[in-house]
């Protein structure tokens, strides 16, 4: 498997030995390592389109919140979950994870998109339909200008 080297310089040198140095792993564990990089990957994009922003901000969220599924991936791929946190906030306020305004506000249309498709109350899926058209008009009015003060944890 392959690793781009920005990912490598990002997570730094201990993370960067762990992936190169260790050739002999299970498939399983490559697998899992796939996994993760993936979402650390999916944090670096630039764009600011709907897919791409959304898995760029459910990745986000996923290695932040370190929920079960995080710490899980983390230990199956051979990594300290808390320290892969630790080396990704790190990126985060050293400002080599950017955010735009734009990306930031396609996972709140998301969020309200989705909790409309799931609602099976007519008037609350109006309440859900509206807020979600609300958000897909700040998108659209929105700018890739980069976000300074993003919250993090």
């Amino acid at each position: 498997m392959t690793y781009s080297v920005d990912l490598l310089k990002l997570m730094g040198i201990e993370f960067a030995q762990t992936i190169l140095e260790d050739k002999e792993i299970a498939s399983e564990q490559k697998l899992w390592r796939g996994v993760l990089c993936n979402a650390i990957e999916d944090t670096m994009q630039g764009l600011s389109d709907r897919k791409t922003s959304i898995y760029k901000m459910e990745a986000h969220e996923w290695i932040i919140n370190s929920d079960d599924d995080f710490q899980k991936v983390c230990y199956w791929s051979g990594f300290d979950p808390d320290l892969v946190k630790e080396k990704y906030l790190q990126a985060v306020k050293r400002g080599d994870i950017k955010f735009t305004e734009k990306q930031i506000n396609w996972i709140k249309y998301y969020r309200h998109y989705e909790a409309y498709k799931k609602e099976t109350d007519k008037e609350k899926r109006k309440e859900y339909k509206k807020m979600a058209d609300k958000w897909r008009s700040i998108v659209f009015n929105s700018t890739t200008a980069l976000v300074t003060s993003f919250l993090i944890t």
